[in-house]
């Protein structure tokens, strides 16, 4: 499937002729995730969804090379392109270290499937495919104008890149340490407290806003609409308002010592006092 995806992403690039290279690959995404969505629906089971999301930023590295060509390759670019690369990798190699196979699906789209019954193909296609498909496009539009201004390098766009590093850095951290608790815990009720999730209730979900963050600093010039800035400010109302409680409920629900965790935790940031 995502080698079909490729193949139609590639053809789209190269046939299509829009005079708004944004408003194209836009195009070209949500026919992509359309393309996943329907296999997702065939084999029943929305997880074939879930690397998507983190490979396509990677392709679109390729997709502004191809419209500016290699003479904007400047270390402005090279820079962003190794911050998308190694945030893409390192997310996609987490979800198959996790995969184990069709059987496999997560648990909020099980949910999602018997509290809506006969709506979820809908629910499915938009919150579950496109929705997440539309936050990530949104946020990675600052890599159009990395590209644009690839020759303007200054300071901003330093702090940038090392800002979006390290939030990958701290996904990695965050990703490792819960998978090893889950390894080496005797007891499915216990809950994770120690290393950076001792301070943090959702390391990985910094992480990721993090990273968003600094690909928009990288983007930054003195003359550039702040509008670009969108996708990492939806991207943090998503995960305050949406991901984060969700996880809480069902997490409360399923481990009673949650509840102190919550409590005596914030969920993005360290607590500053006990």
């Amino acid at each position: 499937m995502y080698l079909v995806c490729f193949l139609i992403g590639a053809a789209l690039t190269y046939y299509l002729d829009s005079p708004d290279p944004i408003s194209q690959l836009f195009f070209i995404d949500i026919v992509l995730t359309v393309v996943v969505f329907l296999v997702s629906y065939k084999v029943n089971n929305a997880s074939v969804y879930d690397p998507y999301w983190s490979v396509i930023p990677f392709f679109m590295i390729f997709y502004w090379l191809y419209i500016f060509g290699p003479e904007f390759i400047t270390l402005k670019v090279m820079l962003a392109s190794f911050a998308i690369s190694f945030w893409s990798w390192r997310l996609t190699g987490n979800w198959l270290r996790g995969w184990t196979g069709m059987e496999h699906e997560d648990w909020r789209y099980i949910m999602l499937r018997e509290q809506t019954g006969k709506w979820y193909p809908l629910v499915n296609f938009l919150g579950i495919h496109l929705f997440p498909t539309l936050m990530v496009f949104f946020a990675a539009v600052p890599l159009y104008y990395i590209f644009e201004y690839s020759s303007e390098f200054n300071w901003v766009s330093a702090v940038g890149f090392f800002v979006a590093v390290l939030g990958t850095f701290i996904e990695l951290i965050a990703d490792n340490q819960l998978r090893q608790f889950k390894k080496n815990s005797k007891n499915p009720m216990a809950v994770m407290r120690s290393g950076i999730w001792k301070s943090i209730r959702h390391p990985n979900y910094l992480g990721e806003i993090t990273f968003w963050v600094g690909l928009f600093l990288m983007s930054y010039t003195p003359y550039l609409n702040l509008y670009t800035g969108v996708g990492f400010v939806l991207m943090i109302l998503m995960f305050v308002f949406i991901s984060i409680p969700m996880i809480d409920k069902n997490m409360l629900k399923s481990k009673p010592e949650y509840t102190i965790y919550k409590e005596s935790t914030w969920s993005l940031l360290p607590k500053l006092w006990k």
